[in-house]
């Protein structure tokens, strides 16, 4: 024992003394060392390749400097940490500071997320028939929760990754019972921020980004899918990116909706582009075209006749505390692919959004909404409808808002997200007419 450690000793001793020879050139294991004393500087290399380049041009590039750091107050200029570390280990002088390296951050992938959202209201309701005054079933006071959505995700890493989320919603008509549902269950490929492919159901290209700009989605639903004339998710292949001010999507989709996964005989498309050409002020334009899942190989006495069409457009201004917007849409055949008869359909919608103070806690808000839902059909049917709210939004997952919406439907009946509006009696018009608290919860 007492050997070995005076083996060491001499190992050690013959480390220094071949360091502090007056040759300042030391060979010991295949270490490099030099240090050279120039114009009051010591410039010290770990490796040859960098003394013979500054023997060159004189330029050491990337180096550590200390001032006034050497034996008589000279500066040192190292090549890197270790020949630094050799200089002051050589001449018996205290190591410098430096950062200690920083441990490697954890990877972010795989994870996995888990969250919801909540519809709620509290409110009084009624829907009426002018002509007979009937009122509907579900006219009255009471609470109901209009959607709740759970989500997991998972991200594989930064290319793949899944999503799951399913919809528990009430139905406006029939029983009003509630159904669950998979709203979304797709595999994700982003390749690039430009270049992202969804294969499932998922968001569709336009119902989806209209609400986004919109941002009371819990209060109402968007125009077209509030009538019907699109829906907000579906089973396809999507595509979807951004470049520069530009996004957009396009989707081949089954066409009958997230909740109604049959096949067809072709595919049903869907696409929107937009863009941002200053923050906040968005333009889009989309489409669709397809027999909406109802183009079957079955043998069926309703076989298809017309192909839907769509046409979207949309101009919007969301700032901190301010959002101006306006939609337009246009249908064709939209409700008529397996009737003789063709149809077609156009409306409009309108909102605002003030924030009352800087924290934007507070807010009011408003939308107008009308349309012709059946222009050659029921040249006569049409539907308006606004809404006028003040809302409370506390923190990033909560929002409760106080609103009174109300709709008019005149020339016959027409199915919404609020129920079937109108009237029996021709001439006649239909109202519904809902006061109360609207809330949104995500977690």
């Amino acid at each position: 024992m007492r050997r070995s450690a005076t083996l060491r000793a001499c190992l050690v001793a013959l480390v220094v003394a071949l360091l502090a020879g007056s040759v300042a050139r030391a060979q010991v294991a295949g270490l490099y060392y030099q240090e050279v004393e120039k114009d009051g500087r010591v410039y010290v290399f770990n490796t040859p390749e960098k003394y013979k380049a500054w023997q060159e041009s004189g330029d050491m590039g990337i180096a550590i400097t200390l001032i006034s750091r050497g034996p008589n107050g000279e500066t040192i200029v190292a090549e890197n940490e270790t020949a630094m570390d050799l200089y002051l280990f050589k001449h018996n002088l205290p190591a410098y500071d430096r950062p200690s390296p920083k441990a490697a951050a954890p990877s972010a992938y795989p994870s996995t997320k888990i969250g919801g959202r909540v519809y709620a209201d509290v409110t009084s309701k009624e829907i009426e028939d002018k002509g007979t005054h009937a009122k509907s079933g579900d006219s009255g006071v009471g609470v109901d929760v209009k959607r709740f959505y759970f989500t997991v995700t998972h991200e594989l890493n930064a290319v793949w990754s899944a999503q799951f989320q399913s919809d528990i919603g009430d139905k406006p008509t029939g029983s009003r019972r509630y159904d669950v549902f998979v709203k979304k269950a797709y595999i994700q490929a982003k390749l690039s921020p430009a270049a992202t492919f969804r294969l499932g159901s998922a968001d569709t290209a336009w119902v989806p980004f209209v609400e986004g700009l919109y941002g009371y989605r819990y209060v109402e639903n968007e125009l077209i899918d509030r009538l019907s004339f699109g829906t907000s998710a579906d089973w396809g292949l999507h595509f979807l990116g951004k470049t520069g001010m530009v996004s957009y999507q396009f989707s081949a989709e089954n066409g009958r909706g997230y909740s109604d996964p049959a096949r067809s005989k072709t595919v049903d498309f869907e696409g929107r582009v937009s863009a941002e050409p200053v923050k906040g002020l968005t333009f889009a334009v989309g489409g669709y075209s397809g027999k909406r899942g109802l183009a079957t190989k079955a043998p069926t006495t309703t076989p298809d006749k017309h192909t839907a069409q769509r046409l979207d457009a949309l101009v919007a201004w969301v700032a901190d505390r301010y959002r101006f917007g306006g939609e337009y849409f246009s249908a064709d055949n939209w409700t008529t692919v397996t009737s003789v008869a063709k149809d077609s359909a156009d409306g409009y919608s309108a909102w605002f959004s003030v924030g009352l103070d800087p924290a934007n806690t507070k807010t009011v808000f408003g939308k107008y909404e009308t349309a012709d839902p059946s222009k050659d059909i029921r040249p006569a049917l049409q539907d308006t409808y606004y809404d006028l709210g003040l809302q409370w939004r506390p923190n990033k997952a909560f929002a409760g808002s106080l609103v009174y919406k109300w709709e008019e439907v005149e020339g016959g009946n027409q199915g919404t997200t609020n129920g079937t509006i109108g009237s029996l009696v021709a001439g006649k018009k239909g109202e519904y007419n809902e006061i109360g608290f609207w809330f949104v919860y995500d977690f």
